[in-house]
């Protein structure tokens, strides 16, 4: 870890949180239906990027990374999937998609203060499966639900 990124290990993972983390993207997973409506697809857009931030700082938690160390990256979900690709977890194309659609969205609070409408129905589709097998195979290690 390069001492600019201010990200450091623990001693021990703490696979408590590590479990709390991919439990709670799970539930924003079963709260993102296929069905939403075009103009609740900005919703369901901000739950997939909730439930990544989650599924990636489960997987760095149970990689040592301390509640301090995912609490400094925030919600920047390119730092996140960055440290986490570093720790060696491979992310699918939709969730690389995901993270290009919503990263700056998601920075700028946008989705509580802008409505956009070019959301795509597809993309949000892929993502949504991709990012379900990618909390289950987070998931399954550290014995999370």
């Amino acid at each position: 870890m390069t001492e600019g990124s201010q990200v450091c290990h623990v001693a021990q993972p703490d696979l408590a949180l590590a479990r709390t983390l991919a439990a709670n993207a799970r539930g924003f997973l079963r709260a993102t239906p296929e069905d939403a409506y075009h103009d609740r697809l900005q919703d369901r857009y901000h739950r997939l990027a909730i439930a990544l931030e989650l599924a990636l700082k489960s997987y760095l938690a149970s990689r040592g990374y301390s509640d301090a160390a995912n609490r400094r990256i925030g919600h920047d979900l390119r730092r996140a999937a960055d440290t986490a690709r570093a720790e060696g977890l491979a992310l699918q194309t939709a969730i690389e998609r995901l993270i290009d659609d919503a990263h700056p969205f998601f920075m700028e609070g946008g989705f509580h203060r802008q409505h956009r409408t070019d959301w795509s129905r597809d993309r949000a589709d892929r993502a949504a499966i991709e990012l379900e097998a990618l909390v289950a195979n987070i998931a399954a290690p550290i014995g999370a639900r």
